[in-house]
């Protein structure tokens, strides 16, 4: 089946109908949906997700990308997840685990959690093409398509505005709206507003580069925005001159970069991380993914403090990983000499010669097998959440002052920025409430849900306040919720 008959057969089992809502996409990276996801892809050449085939954006159905694989002839371009399946834990193991004090669904240090048998066919990871094609089956289905539109956000403001688009005092705080002005000058009002901008933060760099050590360095962020090698660097491997590039970082990003410069040709690639090299399926610990994630989760909401859960959180995600899968790749390139791995290692000193084009490094402690200059540096040292750091966001928290934990914003459970400012935050920045995964695909589809609940509420006593007839309105929620009486049907018909 191609992939025409799969959406033409999904369409057919949604209730298509007109959005009753007027959407407005607002992204900084592109018109198009997956705009930013598919220039990274390209830019570090991946193949494949880390993420199982469970992780997708489809809001109905949990095996939908599998369905989607298997419908369209595509499984063989999954790769399984190795180390993530085996045997169920035996009732006597999980007991002698209890009395010892380690809890159900929580795993010694050092030994990865077991994923049931039965749950393999989940355990796979598609290709970028496969999820790309399924994400664009899903943006048709629904009739996404032409709502992005390429901008810049620069301002988001909220409360009342007249037909000026003035600020005015009313005494009915239902009044209010947001105002959002983009870089083009532009001004759009909405009763809700979602900020989804993944991490939201600045990326981590060990220091700031001046104008010339950016010609010789850069933060992976960059990379989709410019060429993947530098113009020097590629000039020196077309002469077939030897070249050395540095990776900081320890993580799947770093690992992508450093196999990216051995295909393009670079000679010697370093990778240098402070810590240890963590190697891991997934972003998070299985036991966040497994059958007992329900318990994990359940510890994390029932915390008593924000502050316990951002040590919750930070313990979880523990740095940047790599999975196994890659690490076979890095061990490749190790043995053939063009990688090496230098951890517990920092750059104390680094200093950019801009007539040589090169860096002269110093590090703690000292690579002996280093090359004595380095043409490049790859900083891929993650993003750090940071609401204070957007500053479109500066008239909104001027205006409602908001908690902050460790840079992420102490939410409603809604995941709005206050009861009555329905700004709805999701991704990473939702953390404190979301958990863990709040950064990966499956936390998106936890935090959209959430979202999507409270949008309903906001816009119900929003057209209840138009004038709409309450028993419709309310009819209507419940029709959403599954909750309408079933012999409302028969109201009106004479009995017999």
């Amino acid at each position: 089946m191609d992939q025409e008959t799969f959406r033409a057969d999904a369409e057919a089992t949604e209730s298509e109908s007109p959005h009753r809502l007027d959407i407005k996409v607002i992204d900084s990276s592109g018109p198009s949906w997956l705009h930013n996801w598919t220039s990274n892809f390209a830019a570090l050449g991946i193949s494949h997700l880390r993420s199982p085939m469970f992780f997708h954006p489809c809001p109905r159905d949990r095996d939908g990308l599998l369905a989607f694989a298997q419908e369209t002839g595509r499984c063989g371009e999954c790769v399984e997840i190795a180390n993530c399946v085996g045997k169920s834990m035996s009732k006597h193991r999980r007991k002698k685990r209890t009395a010892k004090g380690e809890g159900i669904g929580t795993a010694k240090k050092g030994v990865t959690l077991e994923i049931d048998e039965r749950d393999r066919k989940d355990y796979y990871t598609p290709s970028a093409e496969v999820f790309c094609d399924y994400c664009r089956n899903v943006v048709g289905r629904y009739g996404l398509d032409d709502l992005v539109e390429a901008g810049r956000v620069t301002s988001i403001d909220f409360g009342f505005f007249d037909d000026e688009f003035e600020l005015y005092h009313e005494n009915d705080p239902r009044a209010r709206s947001f105002k959002v002005t983009t870089q083009d000058g532009q001004l759009k009002f909405a009763k809700v507003v979602v900020l989804a901008v993944g991490p939201g933060g600045i990326p981590n760099m060990p220091r700031t580069l001046s104008a010339a050590e950016k010609e010789g360095a850069c933060h992976s962020t960059r990379l989709p925005k410019q060429m993947f090698l530098a113009p020097r660097v590629s000039e020196k491997i077309q002469k077939r001159v030897a070249t050395a590039v540095v990776v900081v970082g320890g993580g799947l990003t770093a690992a992508q970069i450093a196999n990216r410069c051995i295909e393009n040709g670079v000679s010697r690639v370093l990778m240098v991380m402070r810590s240890a090299l963590k190697l891991k399926p997934f972003d998070i610990d299985l036991d966040w993914m497994g059958k007992f994630q329900n318990v994990q989760k359940a510890a994390f909401w029932s915390a008593d403090s924000d502050e316990e859960r951002l040590e919750m959180l930070l313990e979880a995600r523990n740095g940047g990983s790599i999975p196994p899968r890659y690490f076979k790749t890095l061990q490749m390139h190790v043995a053939n000499g063009s990688l090496s791995i230098h951890t517990h290692t920092s750059i104390t000193h680094q200093a950019w010669d801009a007539q040589l084009k090169t860096w002269k490094i110093e590090t703690d402690p000292p690579m002996l097998d280093s090359p004595p200059r380095m043409d490049y540096i790859h900083y891929a040292t993650g993003i750090r959440p940071d609401i204070e750091c957007l500053p479109f966001l500066t008239p909104l928290r001027e205006k409602f002052p908001i908690e902050v934990k460790g840079g992420l914003p102490c939410l409603t459970q809604d995941l709005a920025w206050a009861k009555d400012v329905p700004l709805f935050v999701a991704g990473r920045l939702a953390g404190l409430r979301i958990g863990p995964d709040c950064g990966n695909l499956e936390g998106a589809r936890a935090g959209t849900e959430r979202i999507s609940w409270a949008v309903e509420d906001v816009l119900e006593r929003w057209q209840l306040d138009q004038g709409e007839d309450a028993g419709e309105v309310y009819h209507r929620l419940c029709q959403r919720v599954g909750s309408v009486n079933m012999y409302d049907s028969l109201d009106g018909i004479e009995s017999l």
